[in-house]
């Protein structure tokens, strides 16, 4: 594949002292496009694969050049957070944990309850319910690249880990609680037609009276399956408040 980034949607050039990586594996065009020497905040590039005009924009995080297609295909994002997964802990880590240790403070639960990690991403928000006494903890992700580097975290060595996409939920297991941090931040991840069906499928994996926890979350489960307990805004980092929420399976 032969890739040449032209210019920021800025209208500024690239410096000519720019690197870049870029995935291989596609024959299109790149699922993802990681750059160095980039002037701060560009957050669009225009590029030419294979002699098609693509367009990408940065994904996430700002302070990261790592840029997807506008248009991304699912398996495109699929190899982003391969990808993302190498620098994902540097950038989220704390953030991260703050926000599921403040989840898990307006819950009571035994130690041994089964939790579900619902796009659990590298593992860093289920670290903190280790360090707090959970005993079992299973983590979904649909990047292998994601659960790869979870895997090989100390702390979560005895958790269970399951590769497969949040849309396709098919599990036996039922759980006490299931959570997210930013998995539903964005109608990025899902259209509304998924949402519907989503929720369903999320609220059946829970036991009777089992809690369902949610931060920077978009969107909320439908009253008539889920009882919302209390919802509202934290502030995760210094200027960005988060929207969670807490529901209550009612049977």
């Amino acid at each position: 594949m032969k890739l040449q980034i032209k210019k920021s949607f800025s209208g500024r050039e690239i410096p000519k002292n720019t690197q870049f990586t870029y995935d291989k594996t596609s024959s299109k065009r790149p699922a993802w496009i990681h750059v160095k020497n980039l002037p701060k905040n560009v957050m669009f590039l225009s590029t030419r694969a294979n002699g098609k005009i693509h367009h990408y924009r940065v994904y996430l995080s700002t302070t990261i050049p790592l840029f997807l297609p506008t248009n991304y295909t699912k398996e495109e994002m699929e190899k982003f957070y391969d990808k993302f997964a190498q620098i994902y802990d540097d950038e989220l880590e704390s953030r991260n944990s703050k926000a599921t240790k403040f989840l898990f403070d307006k819950v009571k639960l035994p130690r041994n309850a089964k939790i579900l990690d619902l796009g659990a991403g590298s593992g860093i928000s289920s670290v903190p319910l280790v360090k707090m006494g959970y005993e079992n903890i299973t983590l979904l992700d649909f990047s292998e690249g994601m659960l790869a580097k979870a895997k090989r975290k100390e702390e979560l060595k005895n958790c269970r880990f399951i590769k497969q996409d949040i849309t396709k939920l098919k599990l036996k297991e039922k759980y006490d609680l299931i959570f997210s941090i930013f998995s539903f931040a964005s109608s990025s991840y899902f259209d509304d037609k998924e949402m519907s069906k989503l929720w369903k499928n999320v609220i059946t994996l829970l036991k009777p009276k089992g809690y369902l926890l949610l931060m920077g979350n978009d969107f909320e489960p439908p009253k008539n399956i889920i009882k919302k307990i209390k919802s509202g805004k934290y502030e995760i980092i210094p200027g960005y408040k988060a929207q969670w929420y807490l529901g209550k399976k009612n049977n």
